[in-house]
């Protein structure tokens, strides 16, 4: 098999990795009580802001590999095209990540164009899909994702896509 598809497999390992561990951190600290107290906002409001934007660079990164490398799926992995390409359009389909991504997290934009603190908590909160972010995170990688349909998150899906590389390695 070609380098090509070891540098699919590791970037779709990297993607597992990162998508997963933003969503946990999330969970994981919104589920304990200090975090919430008033001397810990600062912490919290860090802590949001790290794994939004890791959410949002590795959203955008899974649709450029499948920009990048979308003949190759077709061809290898024909059998997952249709769920990666539903995926794929999803995220490309919310604006907000992707305006986050060109204005705030990614590229160090003139002033002009930059959002402001309140625009980049309008776009995370659109981003979400409302005030909550539960439906957005558990669509990114759901609790006990090793017993769920992996068709029905993103990291599920990439998963899939993972190791059906990998068996073809």
């Amino acid at each position: 098999m070609s380098a090509k598809w070891v540098e699919i497999e590791q970037i779709l390992t990297d993607l597992l990795g990162d998508l997963t561990m933003a969503v946990t951190v999330l969970k994981d600290y919104e589920s304990k009580p200090f975090m919430k107290e008033s001397q810990n906002l600062a912490k919290r409001q860090c802590i949001w802001r790290l794994c939004t934007f890791s959410l949002v660079i590795n959203c955008c990164k899974y649709v450029e590999l499948n920009t990048k490398y979308g003949n190759e799926f077709n061809k290898l992995i024909p059998e997952h095209n249709k769920v990666r390409g539903q995926f794929n359009e999803s995220v490309k389909k919310n604006k907000a990540i992707n305006k986050l991504r060109n204005h705030c997290v990614a590229h160090v934009s003139d002033k002009s164009v930059h959002l402001s603190p309140i625009e980049v908590q309008k776009e995370i909160i659109e981003m979400f899909g409302g005030q909550h972010a539960d439906d957005f995170l558990n669509w990114v990688c759901p609790d006990n994702l090793e017993s769920t349909n992996k068709t029905e998150s993103l990291v599920g899906v990439i998963w899939l896509l993972r190791d059906a590389v990998s068996s073809k390695l």
